[in-house]
Order: structure tokens, then C-alpha cells, then sequence
């Protein structure tokens, strides 16, 4: 099988990178958010935000967003969108060292950063281990997959296959995607457990930052009954300038997110990549 350039690039599906002291970006966005949550009087200032669902009030743990299968999401992470935009300019300088200091070649990326909210217990969430790869959901199978926590949760609960097990467990329902999410958010406890077969859990996510090839099947939007704390993290996608193409069959583009926003992958949507390269912003 043809190497991808995350594997020509890393020698491996999945690297860890140790965040500094300098460039802590988990304890940046960490600081960041809890200031946010105590302006808006959304938790007391000083809170551990891992216990957000013992001192928040109910009504935003409460899933009121609706999407099909794990697409729903919390109202809490709704208001964070503001967050979000606000740190604009934070993420900008973490794509700046990711270019300069990590990737060291020209790429597209992520308008926006994703960020994942997971309390325990939530109400109405999917609490189950949503097994996947982002090639599954609309993302081009070329990207390079980047998550940090922003919370330092004692269990990650997010857990990752190489992509050769990935490829292997796909074979198994012939690269069928539409079937894979229909088994997977049906809730059968087999093929849930099924997941944990060749897959490993990251430790420390507060200080570091997770890098991997976008075809690894993987979860980590859930809380297990090992650490019931409120776990938070950051993810955004990148593909090499070299390697993007905007594919379009039957007048359709291929590469649409299954997500509420129905993102395309492509350079200036307001959902997918930003307008302009790393090299273009940061020469």
C-alpha cells in the first residue's frame, strides 16, 4: 500500500509531540477558555473546568443542537463558537509553529478549530465509543488529523488504531461507510468493543500535542466510567498543499463534511480551509 505523506514524513500512523513550557498550548487555550466561562458568568471564576458539570448550570449540558448520529451537540459548545472566534488569533500562532516547527512544508487548514465538550452523564448525548476515521465523514483520507486537550483529565479516553488495523476493520464491512455509521451509532455493545481490539488510549493529553494520519480509526468523544470528569479539547485538520485536489463527480464535491455544517474541504469555505496557505500567511 502506497505510504501517505504523513507516513513519509513522520516514519509512523501517529506521533506525540511534548508541548513546552513556552509554546504549552493546552495550558494557553486552557487559561483562555476559563477566562471566557467566568465572563460570562458561566462558572465561578477560579473553577477546575473538569468538574464544569457539577457547577454549571443543568441547561448546558443539555444536547439542544440536533445532527444525525454524533453530530449533536451540547449547548455549551454551541456558545463556545464565540470562544472560539475570539482566539483567533491564538490559533493562528499555533498554525504558525505548526508550519515553522513541525510540518516545515506548505499546507491548507482548518478555518477554525473544532472543539469536542465532553461531560459525563450528559443529557441526551451519544455515550457510546464512536469508532471512525475522518475519511468517513467528508474528509479528505490525505489530512493530517492534530487534538489536544485543553483539560488535564486523568483518562483521555481517546483511543487510536494504526492504519494498517484500520484498513483491516474497514475490509471487514467492505469500505462501506454508510454502513459502518449505521452499526456504529446503533449501539452495538460487539462492534463497540470490537474497537479496543489493536487500539491504544494516549495518557497525557494536557501536555502534548497528537498528530496522526487521517485513515486511523479512532475515538475520543466520550466519558468512560474510569474518570468521570468533564474532558475538553481542540482538534483542526491539515493536508499538504501538494496533496489537495477538489475533487467533483456528477456536479457533487466529494470531499462535504456529514457534520450540522456540511463544511467543503477546500481553500476559502467559510467551514473548511482557510483562503490562504501557511507559507502565505507566514512567508
Amino acid at each position: 500500500e502506497k505510504l501517505s505523506s504523513f507516513q513519509k514524513m513522520f516514519g509512523c500512523d501517529v506521533k506525540s509531540i511534548e508541548t513546552s513550557r513556552d509554546r504549552h498550548w493546552n495550558k494557553l487555550f486552557h487559561d483562555r477558555l476559563l477566562d471566557f466561562l467566568t465572563s460570562r458568568e458561566i462558572v465561578p471564576a477560579g473553577t477546575d473546568i473538569r468538574l464544569f458539570h457539577e457547577v454549571c448550570d443543568e441547561k448546558y449540558l443539555e444536547y439542544k443542537t440536533v445532527g444525525e448520529y454524533n453530530n449533536s451537540r451540547p449547548l455549551i459548545a454551541d456558545l463556545v463558537f464565540e470562544f472560539i472566534e475570539q482566539s483567533e488569533l491564538q490559533y493562528l500562532k499555533f498554525v504558525e509553529w505548526l508550519y515553522k516547527e513541525v510540518i516545515k512544508k506548505d499546507f491548507f487548514f482548518q478555518n477554525f478549530p473544532t472543539f469536542r465538550f465532553h461531560a459525563p452523564n450528559a443529557l441526551g448525548s451519544v455515550n457510546l465509543p464512536a469508532w471512525h476515521s475522518d475519511s468517513f465523514l467528508g474528509h479528505n483520507p490525505r489530512e493530517f488529523n492534530i487534538w489536544f486537550g485543553i483539560t488535564d483529565n486523568e483518562k483521555s479516553d481517546i483511543w487510536i488504531q494504526n492504519v494498517e488495523n484500520s484498513r483491516k476493520w474497514f475490509e471487514e464491512l467492505e469500505f462501506d461507510r454508510e454502513r459502518w455509521k449505521k452499526i456504529c451509532f446503533s449501539g452495538d455493545k460487539a462492534f463497540c468493543e470490537r474497537g479496543y481490539n489493536n487500539s491504544f488510549e494516549f495518557q497525557d493529553i494536557f501536555n502534548s500535542v497528537i498528530m496522526f494520519d487521517s485513515r486511523c480509526i479512532h475515538t475520543a468523544n466520550h466519558r468512560s466510567k474510569r474518570d468521570e470528569t468533564t474532558k475538553l479539547s481542540i482538534d483542526m485538520r491539515l493536508i499538504l498543499v501538494e496533496d489537495f485536489e477538489w475533487v467533483v463527480i456528477d456536479g457533487s464535491p466529494v470531499f462535504v463534511g456529514d457534520g450540522i455544517k456540511k463544511a467543503e474541504y477546500r481553500p476559502g469555505s467559510s467551514h473548511g480551509y482557510h483562503n490562504k496557505s501557511a507559507s502565505e500567511l507566514f512567508g
